[in-house]
């Protein structure tokens, strides 16, 4: 028998499978179809170190896993636990819950079934204890399979078999051979120890004596249908036998129950069960019975157990009639009589939910409810006077003893935390959490001043989120809010709310949109106001396996430089490991129709949604800077950017690789602003023309911005047809989106140091293979961050591509890049030159000296046409430029200065600032002006030669413009 052979011999043919896997406070739950299916839910609970269950009985829908929807039974079993904390009496309560070892608990089983006569069961060892299963040779329903479990569970406590009791339920699970009890350390395996005979349901049914119950005689009570509402309030009501009793004691209680309790010894058999109905239904169960029966003469407390049981699973409390008809005229006198229709509403009361050692309401969730993972739940204390009931919703306790407790709100609701908006100016706002019976759990923020105040719009908020009650109802949920909030300020400090996405809390956290994922699970986080505009696109839409059908297409040969692009998405949050702030990946489509805006929404999908996170042309560049803030360490997407200015994006390509925005002051105060917009990722732009050629044409040497950004073109590609782009990119890719990302951040968070690795590991070998140098250290740390993040994708099963492949294109566009961009040879000449050749219809040439022999200066060999900015001495080598207006056309090529004057100083070039009248040698006299000396016989600077044409050219000849000039 192979380990799961088990299951296909107590599980019927028919019906849904039912896998249950638990670990700590985790329970995830799968209603399946096959067999298969159940092997691949299986191992994967076991690899997640989960406690691997499955169900008893198989279902008919798999809508649940309730006993109404358990269906189809092809075995009965019994969970015998072993073990010394089980084999102890429990210092309380005195009770022993099983054996003290396997050995025994086998002994006892042996024993049992040998006084019954009971077939061999098949036993599983479950690691610590005994599961025992009687397997029929037929399938058999839930009102066939009942009776004999009951009449099971009853004999093992008359034959004194300890098993637990909670296992003889239709719904119930146990272990499935061939995992491993994770209760146990090192883990024990679960394995199949004896092979039972296969039975039938007679025979069973003859040897436990199972007797059908009597069919009714009486036509039962007509009773109104119950609401759900109704049925959900009276799962908090319970009633106290105790209670009952002290007002019957004061004449203020039952007459029959004290009649009972002072006459047990003589009283009928039909009143002595009247009494028990009242008791087993009280929150002191059979301990209030033993109470009504230990005086009797042949007191068994077995018997007493099992009346109990049976009234309990079969029946219910006895109406006041039956009392009197039991014990005619028992009622006479009575002060409730007509007024209740059962002593048991004597005691009732709000059963409320007890609190653990660290201030929580814990709550269970019932693996039979409508939830794919049911988990347990933590509640924090509700504030005094209010209290939670034992079922959830909010109570008010009474003023004055007598008085009933007051429903506030018949769910759970309940504040979990303060919160500051540091976006605005540390307001703060209370998180509030509601679970709605259908609707699920929901979580909102509030901001505390709409809480307080006579006419608070709290009501109309939680309205909102469908939060609803009755008069006066609301007002008494207000107070509650108000109360937790104040409770909540003692308690612990308000949490700060986010407000940029990203890497959080030292790396130990990341933020995307609402949620706050860390290596353990992912948890609300309210947004910010800085943050809620872009949150709201941030919700996983669709399947994963949809997107991923998707987003793998760019894996196509052909689509290099797409995939490329859209590993921006994964490369992003690695960037900030790069010692980098910003940088950015532009991609040029020259026709329409090309794809770059899918290239963009691709990127995006991974994240949210696939439209509504791109920057569209109409984006000032403020509102650029605000969401690259908020983005932070996620990819920042800019569509269409061809008719932005090469101004605005020179400036945008400095801001995003400072990592941060500009300060502002708050208004009608001299205090900055709190400074949100800082980031450190990777953007993603598209255009039709090339920044590169726009950028050179506005600045001499626009060598910083260049290597900022890696620009390349992508053309036209028939590795998609249109329908299936159209279908893939308009439809499927719109409708599936934001899964990625929430996965590849846990994977980041909980594999930090990993992934460092892996980046850097990568940089090195593109910059030993490419022989990168420091001044292409951006272009490194992309291609890096790109493609580390996308191995990582891969890895963890996220995409699919072929990774040489595209590693292979991308070393190529880093070999192109290298070619068109090659660094200036002599920057500080370039300047002074490109200037010249700019202004040379502003420039005097004249020598400075005059003639040894006449004693006169010489004609001017040019005379300025314009403005008169620039000096050239042809005799003495010495230029002399306008110092305000060269000053000025460096700042506005955003070359600086002082810098220039530095190089040119080094290079002996420099001499100085100084006043001249820069006409001297000509019939004008103008003035002295501050002009910078510029000595042009220094080597390897420029010749003036190129300047003033022939030798032989007439002084006289009223300045003509050489061919060379004329040519610049």
């Amino acid at each position: 028998m192979t380990d799961f052979d088990l299951l296909d011999t107590v599980l019927a043919p028919e019906g849904w499978f039912a896998v249950v896997g638990i670990k700590g406070k985790s329970v995830q739950q799968e209603l399946v179809q096959t067999r298969e299916e159940v092997d691949k839910v299986a191992q994967r609970f076991l690899d997640d170190e989960r406690n691997v269950y499955f169900g008893c009985a198989k279902y008919e829908t798999n809508a649940n896993r309730k006993q109404e929807n358990a269906k189809y039974f092809k075995a009965f079993w019994m969970d015998i636990d072993c073990g010394p904390d089980k084999g102890t009496p429990d210092p309380v309560t005195g009770k022993i819950e099983g054996y003290l070892d396997q050995p025994t608990g086998l002994r006892e089983l042996k024993r049992f079934c040998e006084t019954l006569g009971l077939p061999r069961p098949t036993l599983v060892d479950s690691g610590r204890g005994l599961h025992v299963y009687w397997v029929l040779d037929e399938v058999i329903s839930r009102e066939q399979w009942e009776p004999v479990s009951n009449r099971l569970k009853d004999l093992c406590a008359i034959h004194n078999l300890i098993a637990d009791n909670n296992c003889f339920e239709p719904a119930r699970v146990l272990r499935i051979p061939g995992t491993l009890n994770f209760k146990d350390s090192p883990p024990s395996e679960v394995s199949t120890m004896v092979l039972g005979r296969t039975t039938t349901l007679a025979e069973m049914r003859e040897i436990l004596n199972v007797v059908d119950a009597p069919k009714k005689l009486f036509t039962p009570r007509p009773s109104k249908e119950r609401s759900a509402l109704t049925l959900s309030l009276m799962g908090n009501r319970i009633s106290k036998f105790k209670k009952i009793m002290l007002k019957s004691a004061n004449g203020e209680g039952c007459q029959q129950l004290v009649h009972c309790y002072q006459n047990q010894e003589s009283i009928s058999y039909d009143l002595w069960r009247s009494a028990l109905s009242i008791a087993a239904f009280c929150e002191e169960g059979a301990a209030a019975a033993h109470k009504m029966s230990e005086k009797y003469p042949g007191y068994d407390p077995e018997e007493v157990e099992i009346k109990v049981h049976d009234l309990q699973r079969n029946g219910g409390p006895h109406f006041c009639d039956t009392f009197e008809k039991n014990n005619p005229g028992g009622c006479d006198g009575c002060q409730h009589k007509g007024k209740i229709t059962t002593p048991i509403l004597l005691g009732k009361e709000i059963a409320t939910a007890e609190v653990d050692e660290e201030g929580n309401y814990v709550v269970e969730d019932d693996l039979e409810q409508e939830e794919e993972e049911p988990v347990q739940r933590y509640i924090p204390a509700f504030p005094y006077p209010f209290f939670r009931g034992a079922k959830g919703g909010i109570y008010l306790k009474s003023a004055a003893d007598g008085e009933d407790d007051k429903l506030v709100y018949e769910h759970d609701l309940y504040v979990v935390k303060t919160l500051k908006d540091p976006a605005a100016d540390n307001a703060m706002s209370a998180l509030i959490r509601v679970h709605l019976p259908k609707d699920g759990m929901d979580e909102f923020s509030v901001p505390l001043e709409q809480i307080v105040g006579k006419e608070s719009p709290l009501k109309k908020l939680l309205a909102r989120r469908g939060v609803v009650g009755f008069a006066g109802q609301m007002e008494n949920l207000t107070y509650f809010v108000q109360a937790s909030v104040k409770e909540l300020q003692y308690a612990k400090k308000a949490e700060i709310m986010r407000a940029q996405f990203g890497w959080a809390d030292n790396d130990s956290k990341f933020i995307v949109g609402d949620r706050e994922i860390t290596a353990e699970g992912i948890y609300y986080s309210p947004p910010s106001m800085h943050t809620k505009g872009i949150a709201q696109w941030m919700n996983p839409v669709g399947t994963l396996e949809k997107w991923q059908e998707v987003f793998n297409l760019y894996n196509r040969p052909g689509l290099e430089p797409n995939a490329f692009a859209a590993f921006t998405a994964f490369g992003s949050p690695l960037l900030k490991f790069m010692g980098l702030n910003g940088a950015i990946i532009n991609v040029i489509f020259r026709k329409s129709g090309s794809g770059k805006s899918t290239t963009l929404y691709m990127c995006n999908s991974v994240w949210g949604h696939p439209e509504k996170l791109v920057s569209i042309p109409r984006d000032t560049i403020n509102a650029r800077m605000h969401r690259l803030g908020v983005m932070n360490n996620l990819p920042f997407t800019m569509d269409e950017i061809t008719n932005m200015s090469a101004e605005d994006f020179s400036d945008l390509s400095y801001a995003m690789s400072q990592g941060r925005g500009k300060d502002r002051q708050k208004a009608q105060s001299n205090e900055l602003r709190a400074n949100l917009t800082s980031w450190q990722n990777l953007s993603l732009a598209s255009s039709n023309a090339s920044f590169e050629e726009k950028l050179s044409s506005l600045k001499n040497t626009p060598d910083g911005e260049l290597m900022r950004f890696i620009e390349y073109e992508i053309g036209y590609s028939d590795a998609i047809g249109v329908e299936e782009g159209k279908q893939m990119f308009d439809h499927q890719l719109r409708e599936n989106y934001g899964h990625a990302g929430d996965i590849y951040a846990q994977w980041l968070v909980a594999n930090r140091d990993e992934a460092i690795r892996i980046v850097l590991s990568v940089q090195a070998k593109i910059d030993k293979e490419l022989r990168l140098t420091q001044r292409e250290r951006f272009w490194s740390a992309q291609v890096a961050c790109n493609l580390a993040g996308a191995l990582i994708a891969q890895d963890i099963g996220l995409i699919d591509y072929d990774m040489p492949r595209i590693y292979k294109w991308v070393c190529q566009l880093i070999r192109d890049l290298r070619e068109t961009s090659v660094a200036p040879p002599d920057t500080a000449s370039n300047v002074v030159g490109d200037y010249i050749n700019r202004h040379i219809r502003n420039a005097l040439i004249v020598n400075g000296e005059a003639d040894a022999r006449t004693k006169l200066t010489a004609a001017p060999v040019q005379e300025p046409y314009g403005p008169l900015l620039i000096r050239f001495e042809p005799d003495t080598k010495q230029m002399y430029i306008v110092s305000k207006h060269f000053k000025d056309d460096c700042v506005k090529s955003q070359i600086n200065f002082r810098d220039l004057l530095k190089q040119l100083t080094k290079k002996g070039i420099y001499k100085g600032s100084t006043t001249r009248r820069m006409t001297t040698g000509t019939k004008i006299k103008g003035t002295p002006v501050h002009v910078i000396h510029l000595d042009c016989n220094a080597p390897d600077f420029i010749s003036l030669d190129d300047y003033i044409g022939t030798e032989g050219q007439d002084a006289g000849s009223g300045g003509g413009v050489p061919d060379q000039l004329e040519e610049v």
